[in-house]
């Protein structure tokens, strides 16, 4: 069966990855969101265009936006099989004296409410069909405590609290829920590249075979990180 699979932040890094992996596996549909056009519409003429069944770009800082989206999904696409949370950013390393609030609220509302949003929109079609995967790209910083990452920390955790939760309040309705916790990817998400960080290629593949595993097995938790990194 082909599935259809949402992917967040799919124009950059890890969720670009994701989408050139799905397309690789042949088996899959895709509705994507970001937020630049330009970095969107390159995307788009890089992939065949029957693979991508819907995509957009808005701001996931505003929830109208977000919910306008989703409307929209549901109003042009049947079914969404797998919902992955990728988007995501850290605005500015700071320590805890000087964490800027709205830069705080403006993570927590990326890297968790938004999220959550995407979860509830797409969870009552996916509780129906009694069918259905939910990616939640977290962070390494889940596991351990880094000095000047506390804000980003704090809208991770937020969400790996969800994302817990969710594992038993899903298992009733067949719902798979796995979180990712990656370490350093070589990635523009950081301002100097990193070169012995994992390629985004590795995390995306793990992610699909996740996906692909037989119905009675799930990863509630995968943890990757870059062979070379020690700060844990």
């Amino acid at each position: 069966m082909t599935k259809t699979v949402l992917i967040t932040g799919a124009t950059d890094g890890l969720g670009k990855a994701l989408v050139y992996e799905f397309v690789k596996r042949n088996d899959y549909q895709l509705v994507l969101c970001g937020r630049n056009v330009d970095k969107m519409n390159e995307l788009l003429n890089s992939i065949p265009s029957e693979k991508v069944l819907y995509s957009e770009c808005f701001n996931l800082l505003n929830d109208q936006e977000i919910l306008t989206f989703t409307k929209n999904v549901k109003d042009k696409v049947n079914d969404i099989h797998v919902l992955i949370n990728n988007a995501g950013a850290n605005y500015k390393k700071a320590p805890v004296e000087s964490i800027e609030i709205q830069e705080l609220r403006d993570m927590l509302q990326l890297n968790c409410v938004s999220h959550l949003m995407m979860i509830q929109e797409f969870y009552s079609n996916m509780k129906a069909r009694k069918n259905g995967h939910i990616i939640n790209v977290l962070s390494s910083c889940c596991l351990f405590n880094n000095e000047t990452m506390a804000a980003y920390t704090a809208s991770k955790d937020a969400m790996e609290g969800i994302s817990k939760v969710l594992v038993k309040e899903a298992r009733k309705d067949n719902i798979k829920v796995t979180s990712v916790y990656p370490g350093g990817i070589d990635t523009n998400f950081r301002e100097i590249p990193n070169h012995t960080y994992m390629r985004p290629e590795t995390v995306a593949q793990t992610i699909v075979d996740c996906i692909e595993l037989p119905d009675d097995g799930v990863m509630h938790d995968i943890v990757i990180r870059p062979f070379s990194e020690s700060n844990f």
